[in-house]
């Protein structure tokens, strides 16, 4: 199970639609996430409609 506590900005994530979107912001309440989709429109996205989490678009350097 994906905890949406820990994604970070820049995180790509499945929908469960089959579209991906980049993570914008972190709301930090655990239930939703403001992401980017392929046109570049933002919304809020639910924990309830994303599939998991694919990459991060930095190359997941954390250093």
């Amino acid at each position: 199970m994906l905890n949406l506590m820990e994604v970070q900005p820049g995180q790509v994530i499945q929908l469960k639609d089959g579209t991906t979107a980049e993570v914008v912001e972190n709301i930090g309440d655990g239930i939703w996430l403001k992401a980017r989709n392929a046109s570049g429109d933002e919304d809020l996205v639910f924990c309830e409609d994303i599939a998991g989490l694919l990459e991060s678009c930095d190359g997941g350097d954390d250093a």
